[in-house]
């Protein structure tokens, strides 16, 4: 995977700044000034530049504070994988420093970043059972602010083995200790089912992010999810600082979709995002590519959905948070 680099208007877009302001900014010497390819003079940024620029710019950073963010879903098939990826590109584009975690066999959030996950002897496996640094698992992913801890079959044994382990319910949290400082976001994708992984998962993480389909099967699922969430709560005395329940594959056209919606929105108000993901090819046709969508078609209905969860769910909660 390549490292993007930005115009200027590019840059500008992501900032939520005029261009004419940047540009002005960077002759009175108040901005660094853009790079230039040698080739063809073409003035570039680049992602692991845009934190110094909103700092420059008296912009709060987009992750105020450290946060791990699980996509969540018990029912298969809600896009999770592709959202996840995508979400966490797009925070690691805006400055973030930025982890992305597969806790999948099937490693299809790996994928998803154009990886091969038979490539990798190291996995979350090795980290959990035999106890080795998550540090040494993680790969860089060729954009500086973007790394990933990758997944392959190798972790499919993972749930019979931590039923042998000690606390074997933190044990994930207790083995991403050492990177607690490093990164802004940790963005981690879980398997569909309920089990010990993703009980490790939800009590190593602070907000839960839950794609649901508009349907009134992916609704069953939902009361499912709270349900664990309540007895988690009770049994562990630990409690999630923010859930944000997200559409996928919206088509308000469809009569099914708009009353999904509305029951979403009388029995969960207080989770339901404003954004949502609407029905669309480019993100699937990314996702065949092994590309995140801002990579495959960063002007498509898709990355300009994902761009608004993202801005909805770290930006706009800072506000308040501040407020």
């Amino acid at each position: 995977m390549r490292s993007p680099r930005y115009s200027p208007a590019q840059l500008a877009e992501l900032l939520g700044v005029e261009k004419r302001r940047l540009l002005d900014l960077e002759r009175e010497g108040l901005l660094p000034e853009a790079k230039r390819d040698p080739e063809t003079d073409f003035r570039y940024y680049l992602p692991e530049e845009v934190a110094e620029y909103r700092n420059r710019l008296n912009m709060p950073p987009v992750v105020p504070s450290h946060r791990r963010q699980l996509f969540l879903n018990f029912k298969g098939g809600t896009g999770k994988s592709s959202i996840s990826a995508s979400y966490g590109y797009r925070a690691a584009e805006l400055g973030a420093r930025t982890l992305l975690i597969d806790l999948d066999p099937q490693g299809h959030l790996t994928r998803c970043l154009g990886f091969n996950g038979a490539d990798f002897s190291r996995t979350l496996y090795e980290v959990l059972i035999d106890k080795h640094d998550v540090r040494d698992a993680i790969v860089e992913t060729g954009m500086k602010t973007l790394h990933l801890l990758p997944a392959n079959i190798r972790l499919s044994p993972i749930e019979l083995s931590l039923m042998s382990q000690n606390a074997r319910e933190w044990r994930l949290r207790r083995a991403l200790e050492p990177i607690s400082d490093v990164y802004d976001l940790v963005v981690l994708d879980s398997p569909p089912n309920i089990g010990l992984l993703n009980l490790n998962a939800i009590l190593a993480t602070d907000d839960l992010i839950v794609p649901v389909l508009a349907d009134f099967l992916s609704y069953d699922g939902l009361r499912l999810l709270f349900d664990t969430l309540v007895d988690i709560e009770e049994d562990f005395d630990y409690r999630l600082k923010g859930i944000f329940i997200v559409l996928n594959l919206f088509n308000p056209s469809r009569n099914i979709c708009l009353r999904s919606q509305s029951a979403l929105r009388e029995h969960y108000p207080d989770y339901l995002l404003k954004s949502v993901i609407r029905q669309n090819t480019t993100i699937a046709d990314a996702t065949s590519l092994g590309l995140p969508i801002f990579q495959h078609a960063p002007s498509s209905r898709g990355a300009r959905d994902i761009d608004s969860l993202v801005r909805e769910v770290l930006l706009d909660r800072a506000k308040r948070d501040r407020s």
